[in-house]
């Protein structure tokens, strides 16, 4: 299993379509009509494995929900930690951006910026927008100390705009792809 702890707006959709095109059963948002973060907030609840009914899965590259107040979870923020305790051999990757390009994004992607501050308050105290810059990067930094202390762990640390795709070529086997699709790049 290969699991993306980054924003969305981050390349998640470029990887989803990556995946899928290296022959991977990747979902991305959604899986058999439910929203996967729905689906792993309801295991948490229940006490399971965060990732129980997605056994068939090789890859989930978002995980998050941000729709109402009722419906907002983002496991890869919250729960990366226990998501590597339940799944050690899984393949983790720190998808990055710049964070001042992942707020442009939120903006502009159905306000989903607004939706993160009303939705999700407890993540930043201030509804700034360098308070959000400030989180963004804080949580590049929890998830790759995290894992930086663990040896054994399959990470990677892997910046959108800046990053040769052949760095994910450590535990993934990219066939003869060359360059990470560009899906949603407008913003």
């Amino acid at each position: 299993m290969i699991i993306l702890l980054g924003f969305p707006k981050s390349g998640t959709t470029s990887f989803h379509q990556l995946f899928l095109d290296i022959g991977l059963n990747s979902i991305h948002w959604t899986y058999k009509n439910n929203y996967i973060g729905l689906m792993i907030q309801k295991n948490k609840n229940s006490k399971l494995p965060l990732l129980t009914g997605f056994e068939k899965i090789n890859a989930i590259t978002q995980m998050d929900i941000c729709i109402s107040k009722n419906k907002s979870y983002w496991p890869q923020l919250v729960d990366y930690k226990q998501l590597y305790e339940e799944n050690k051999n899984a393949i983790f990757i720190l998808n990055k951006r710049t964070p001042e390009k992942i707020l442009d994004s939120f903006k502009n992607w159905f306000n989903l910026y607004t939706r993160f501050n009303n939705y999700s308050p407890e993540f930043i105290e201030n509804k700034t927008e360098k308070d959000f810059i400030e989180f963004v990067k804080k949580h590049y930094e929890n998830v790759e100390t995290f894992f930086n202390s663990i040896p054994n762990a399959k990470f990677i640390s892997y910046d959108i705009d800046i990053d040769n795709i052949q760095k994910l070529n450590k535990y993934i086997d990219l066939k003869n792809i060359t360059s990470l699709p560009h899906k949603n790049h407008k913003k």
